[in-house]
């Protein structure tokens, strides 16, 4: 993203999830140039890892040639939770059940954005690769 206005903004997120020895690497780059006073810059990126094999890379490059902005970075990388699976199998979901479920709700936010179509595709896909491969 290049910024080279004043009061411009740019908002990026990005979500991976990686399984069977996944990897993942995010390389953003942002450039505010000295004339983009007030801009802002919001740069996410959520991880989530279904197995010990796989890994996520988060690696932002950032020139920022003006004071008089806000610029932020924010990377959460992590795994399933063995507490979150067995409270949901605690309450009669299976533990594919649970993991689909865990992974559909990290990737809702994208679901959301989806035409109707293509998100009843991606929870096809996650159903599907979720059942009895962990």
């Amino acid at each position: 993203m290049i910024h080279i206005g004043k009061y411009t903004s740019s908002v990026i997120n990005s979500k991976s999830i990686s399984k069977s020895g996944g990897r993942n690497t995010l390389r953003s780059s942002i450039v505010v140039n000295k004339e983009a006073k007030h801009s802002k810059v919001s740069v996410n990126c959520d991880s989530l890892m279904l197995d010990d094999q796989s890994n996520s890379d988060t690696i932002p490059a950032m020139n920022i040639m003006t004071d008089d902005c806000d610029v932020g970075h924010e990377a959460k990388i992590g795994r399933i939770s063995n507490k979150a699976i067995f409270y949901l199998m605690s309450r009669g979901i299976s533990e594919d059940e649970a993991r689909a479920l865990i992974v559909s709700g990290f990737a809702n936010p994208v679901r959301k954005e989806l035409p109707l179509e293509y998100a009843v595709e991606m929870n096809n896909l996650i159903n599907l690769e979720m059942k009895g491969t962990l």
